[in-house]
């Protein structure tokens, strides 16, 4: 699961490419935020269609010289995740413990974890 660390939220934006935003970081990733609630509760988890729904650079934002644009087409006024920096967190199929490298064992239970990431637990 990716993990957003560091992020902002902007607040009410509406799908309108002809506005921009100041924004002085270009974004790695741009979803629209779906449940704040559950976003928050697992710990920044970007969970598409879930928690967030992914936004396409080039189809639904643009970032260039510090102003942002957001036209999404699934979206009215909506409020926007920006993030800066991720993290992919895989969880022990054996235990549901969490780590962010599969390069070793798992911190709970010693289960070694397996190579493809398992989905996150519900």
């Amino acid at each position: 699961m990716l993990i957003a660390k560091d992020f902002l939220i902007l607040r009410g934006i509406k799908a309108d490419g002809r506005v921009s935003h100041a924004l002085e970081r270009k974004p790695l990733k741009v979803a629209t935020l779906l449940d704040e609630e559950q976003f928050n509760r697992n710990g920044h988890g970007l969970l598409h269609n879930r928690t967030v729904f992914f936004e396409d650079q080039m189809h639904d934002w643009a970032w260039a010289n510090g102003r942002f644009r957001y036209f999404s087409r699934v979206a009215g006024e909506v409020d926007v995740l920006i993030v800066y920096e991720l993290v992919d967190v895989y969880f022990c199929t054996q235990c549901g413990g969490k780590k962010e490298s599969l390069d070793a064992k798992c911190p709970s239970c010693g289960h070694a974890l397996a190579h493809n990431p398992a989905p996150a637990p519900n």
